[in-house]
This record gives C-alpha cells, sequence and structure tokens, in this order.
C-alpha cells in the first residue's frame, strides 16, 4: 500500500514594476521558467507584467494542512490571484502551527519573505509548467 505524503509548494506573486523611485525590471526578466526574486517563474499575465513564481524546492514533505483542528476557513475561491488572501484566511482561522499555509508566511527565500500557498487554480496552473520549473514530486501537493 502506498503511503500519501502531502507537500507543501510556496507561491510569491511577482511584478515587473519596483515601488516608490526605484527603475522598472526589464520585461525580459519576465518569462516562464526564469530564476526571479528567489522563484521560478511559472505563470504570467497577459500584460507581461505580472505573474506568479514557485519557490524552487518543495518546503515540506508530509506536513499537514491544517492546524490539528477541522475549523472553517472559507476560503472557496480557487481562482487564480486568491491564493495569497486565502492564506492569510487559513492562517487566521487555524492561529499559529506548523502546517502548510503556515509553512509558506514563514519562509525566507533569497531575501524574499512575501511567499504563500497557492490556491488551486494556481496549483493547476504551476503543474501545466512542471517541466519548466522542475523539481516536481510524483505526489500529492497543498494548495488553498
Amino acid at each position: 500500500m502506498k503511503k500519501l505524503i502531502p507537500i507543501a509548494v510556496c507561491l510569491m506573486m511577482l511584478s515587473s514594476c519596483k515601488k516608490n523611485t526605484d527603475t522598472a525590471v526589464d520585461k525580459s526578466l519576465i518569462s516562464i521558467g526564469a530564476s526571479y526574486q528567489g522563484g521560478i517563474i511559472f505563470y504570467v499575465d497577459g500584460s507581461g507584467q505580472h505573474g506568479l513564481a514557485a519557490a524552487p524546492s518543495d518546503q515540506s514533505a508530509g506536513i499537514q494542512w491544517y492546524n490539528g483542528a477541522y475549523v472553517s476557513t472559507n476560503t472557496m475561491d480557487v481562482s487564480v490571484g486568491r491564493g495569497l488572501t486565502d492564506t492569510k484566511a487559513i492562517i487566521s482561522a487555524q492561529g499559529a502551527g506548523t502546517y502548510a499555509a503556515s509553512l509558506c508566511t514563514q519562509l525566507t527565500l533569497n531575501g524574499y519573505s512575501d511567499w504563500f500557498l497557492p490556491s488551486k487554480n494556481e496549483l493547476n496552473l504551476l503543474y501545466q509548467q512542471r517541466n519548466q520549473v522542475g523539481g516536481f514530486a510524483n505526489d500529492y501537493y497543498w494548495c488553498c
């Protein structure tokens, strides 16, 4: 019998525009499979200026989705762009602890700490680009 080991993958939103007086980032840096802001880009929207990046490796094999108690998190929207909002809602409902959403928000990679658990559709986009991103295990992954 095969044992199921859920894995946490963390995402971050990206933009080719920087804040304040910083110069804009070269749009040619924003492409599928490129390293960017500590992750690997797997989705770019139609404007070519915004998208999503995944952590370059799985963050935890065997981490649980919940914090030991089943409570409603009200995270029913599976749309692209909802992962960050839903990750915050999960943490608000679940509180402190060691579970997938908490692991992502506590993650710091290459100086970046704005990681979150993907929505279902964000995880599906990542799966579709798995060959360009690499590092996928043949296993189950958590999403919001």
